[in-house]
């Protein structure tokens, strides 16, 4: 693993690279026919949205193909918001670290310094140390901890009661009450839906506000012109936001799954494409974190998995070329591309076409001559 000032010192050497000339005017009709393709071969595929932005031309396009809602034959607009699960934590990690930057927390300290206190007597019955434990730890999936997610009974529920309205204390006795901790802290990687969860209690606890509005207010959403994110029902949705696009699990629609079943952390932002592409982009550009060297904090891998899972955010190779971003259980995937100067979100409706979705980002990146 290399070290962070090693990692700082190859991230200032890069010099973003444009890519092949393609006029400006070519690349909307070239993404749509793009997506068009894609869900005319692929018939269990509702529907398809990408955003793209690049650094060379300047620009950012969102195109869709498809159906947004299959029973009604609503066709899919790129502008329409999606909820984009796990993509969220990227956002809580850099919310954590504004923190660390203010000095309201290090990530070195002990889970429980700062936990509310019900939380961490919660965890230490189920055998967790949560005076061992560190933020970096639960950043990173390395803290031990399991995650109720992977409670059968847990998912179950998205069919047998969707509109079941989840509190985030529940989530974790689903957790000590169920499962074990997966190891000492430290020793292993091990994704937790949980731990975000945790961090989100935390964020909360030490700002004063409800989740949303606190990470909205640490990342900058308004500065940055997020102006169609934010957090289900935990905050209003934007005036004048299109209607949240329907996406599925294998056929089941899952619209009118109350948004608690993952909302506390792990989950909870909803947003069209073109907006997580607008944050990543922000991110590794320098404008969300104050300094540089805690975006390479959060850069730097800790583990192996996931192609170096850092800090809320994890490195994936595409057609040869290095990116950071993270993905959702629904569909969704963001991932900025430094040395190509590109940033490519996609999102696919139904969650059991996810596994194509590093080919189709590798098919944008081919748009923009980028890679092998």
């Amino acid at each position: 693993m290399p070290s962070v000032l090693l990692l700082t010192a190859l991230l200032h050497t890069v010099v973003p690279q444009p890519p092949a000339a393609i006029p400006a005017d070519r690349i909307a009709p070239a993404l749509q026919r793009l997506a068009d393709s894609i869900v005319a071969a692929r018939p269990r595929l509702p529907g398809l949205i990408i955003a793209v932005e690049s650094r060379a031309h300047g620009r950012r396009w969102s195109v869709a193909a498809g159906m947004s809602d299959t029973a009604r034959r609503v066709p899919l607009r790129p502008e329409q918001p999606v909820r984009i699960a796990s993509n969220t934590k990227t956002y809580v990690a850099a919310a954590v670290l504004r923190l660390v930057e203010q000095g309201k927390l290090s990530l070195a300290d002990p889970l429980a310094t700062h936990l509310p206190p019900e939380l961490d007597a919660l965890l230490r019955g189920d055998g967790y140390r949560t005076d061992v434990i560190t933020i970096e730890q639960v950043l990173s999936h390395r803290a031990g901890l399991h995650e109720h997610p992977a409670v059968p009974s847990y998912a179950a529920r998205l069919r047998t009661a969707p509109q079941y309205r989840w509190t985030r204390e529940e989530q974790l006795r689903w957790l000590v009450d169920s499962l074990a901790p997966v190891g000492p802290p430290g020793a292993q990687f091990r994704y937790s839906d949980s731990g975000y969860t945790l961090l989100g209690a935390i964020v909360e606890r030490l700002t004063g506000m409800p989740l949303g509005p606190a990470v909205r207010r640490l990342v900058g959403f308004e500065s940055l012109g997020l102006r169609h994110t934010w957090w289900e029902t935990l905050e209003a949705a934007p005036p004048g936001i299109a209607d949240r696009a329907h996406q599925y699990l294998s056929g089941f629609d899952s619209y009118a799954i109350d948004p608690s079943f993952d909302l506390y952390g792990g989950g909870g932002i909803a947003a069209p494409m073109s907006d997580v592409a607008q944050f990543l982009t922000a991110l590794l550009d320098g404008r969300v974190l104050a300094q540089r060297l805690t975006l390479d904090t959060m850069l730097a891998p800790r583990s192996t998995e996931m192609a170096g899972y850092g800090l809320g955010i994890y490195g994936t190779v595409v057609r040869g070329v290095r990116g950071y971003g993270h993905s959702g259980f629904w569909g969704t995937s963001a991932v900025v591309f430094p040395e190509a100067g590109v940033t490519v979100a996609v999102a696919v409706t139904d969650q059991a076409e996810f596994r194509q979705i590093t080919s189709f980002i590798g098919e944008v990146l081919r748009i923009f001559g980028a890679g092998s």
